[in-house]
């Protein structure tokens, strides 16, 4: 190993002159190459001791006595710093818009309530303290700890820490338990809910025949709505949307027939379709009081405002629309929300479909057995669904099957799709082709 300090020379009007500072050169035992630094000093005893400090601690470095430069470095910036970085890289990286707005938010309230300043401060006892004092469900506890071990997965990769020191805390277990069970509105209580609902009824109907999302629906603005195109549409902006996506919302006929009246009725100036219109939570409660309807049934299970993308789902699943129309018009990314998590099993005709199966008896005869009556207690038991309180008679699978094959209804991908018609959810006016 050598190393020494040295002025540069350069040529200046044809004559040598050196430079003032000082840098220094050095070549480690194992390095093949000498490495020049800039030492920052016009002194040469400074120089000489920086230079000797700088190769006592790469020596340090490559026998694991001291971590790198960069980890080092690392350790001393403020976390806020090393987040502004990552948020960044996501940015450049065209990562979604609100997931790494829900990352920040998530990240920065770990660092606000843990007390994590810097890099040190992040231990895996912290964070179990915290969270443990959380009444928050499992799933978002587990999203926060999802989000801080994506940056500090970033450091890592970055080399600014040796390891991510939360790697081996345990998610929160959840066993599929849902903090906020839903059901969807039957037929008959969606009838009655809309009965009393006064000026919020156009919100509901809205709601119930588009899934559109509370937040998605207030944001609709005048020009969002077509009720004069060959087949009625809303254009639902990108920056409204959950999924940050545009979509082209199909309207039904008596969605159409709500809204031009509504629509006729706002000032010139307003900026919203639902200014004043949407309905708080203790209006909502306040109107399923009125229809009868129990905001929590038997099983723990709410009907609220998302309640009515669960209905609109269900509905679809017991008309028979194909599980990608039904996926697509949800706007889902994932077929398993669209099959499991929005449909209300309890309101599926299940006893039905195996009434309907053709019989392997040949020509024997064949003695179908008896119903329960169908009562409120058993509406949503799936031994004993009540499909004739959700307005839909029984299907006839194969006229439903061609239907089916000729969907033509518009979703956000552009498709042209339309719902299944005779089902008592079918469009009264032609759907969009965009």
């Amino acid at each position: 190993m050598n190393y020494h300090v040295y002025r540069k020379t350069r040529l200046v009007d044809g004559k040598l002159v050196k430079d003032r500072v000082y840098r220094g050169r050095y070549r480690l035992e194992d390095q093949s190459k000498r490495t020049d630094v800039a030492l920052n000093t016009s002194d040469k005893r400074v120089a000489e001791q920086r230079l000797e400090q700088i190769v006592r601690e790469k020596q340090m470095e490559a026998s694991g006595i001291i971590p790198p430069e960069a980890i080092r470095k690392a350790a001393k910036s403020p976390l806020q710093e090393h987040l502004a970085q990552y948020v960044a890289d996501l940015t450049a990286l065209k990562r979604d818009d609100q997931y790494v707005y829900e990352l920040k938010n998530r990240i920065n309230r770990l660092i606000r309530e843990c007390g994590w300043n810097q890099l040190k401060d992040i231990t895996p006892d912290s964070f179990q303290t915290w969270r443990a004092k959380q009444t928050l469900s499992g799933k978002t506890l587990n999203e926060y700890l999802t989000s801080v071990c994506s940056l500090l997965n970033w450091m890592e990769k970055q080399e600014r820490i040796n390891r991510n020191p939360l790697r081996h805390v345990e998610k929160v277990p959840t066993n599929g338990v849902k903090v906020r069970p839903r059901r969807a509105y039957s037929g008959t209580e969606l009838e009655k809910l809309l009965e009393v609902a006064g000026d919020n009824r156009v919100v509901y109907l809205t709601a119930v025949y588009t899934g559109l999302r509370r937040g998605e629906l207030a944001a609709l603005e005048p020009e969002d709505v077509h009720l004069d195109a060959a087949k009625p549409f809303l254009n639902v902006r990108a920056s409204t949307t959950k999924s940050r996506k545009q979509a082209t919302i199909a309207l039904h006929g008596d969605v159409v027939m709500e809204l031009s009246e509504h629509m006729a009725k706002l000032p010139p100036s307003a900026e919203r379709v639902f200014d004043g219109y949407m309905p708080t939570m203790e209006q909502l409660k306040a109107h399923l009081a009125l229809a009868g309807i129990d905001f929590l049934d038997r099983k723990n299970r709410r009907v609220d405002f998302h309640s009515l993308r669960h209905t609109l789902n269900t509905k679809l699943a017991i008309a028979g629309v194909a599980p990608r129309v039904a996926m697509e018009i949800m706007r889902h990314s994932d077929m398993r929300l669209t099959a499991q998590t929005y449909t209300d099993l309890g309101l599926l005709p299940m006893s039905e479909a195996v009434i309907d199966l053709p019989s392997v008896l040949g020509k024997k005869e064949t003695r179908a057995p008896r119903r329960a009556p169908d009562s409120v207690e058993t509406r949503h038991d799936l031994t004993n669904p009540d499909t004739t309180d959700l307005g839909i008679s029984r299907l006839d699978l194969s006229e439903n099957k061609q239907l089916t094959q000729e969907m033509d209804c518009p979703v956000q991908t552009g498709q042209n799709l339309e719902m299944v018609r005779g089902t008592g959810f079918e469009p009264v006016t032609p759907t969009v082709s965009m």
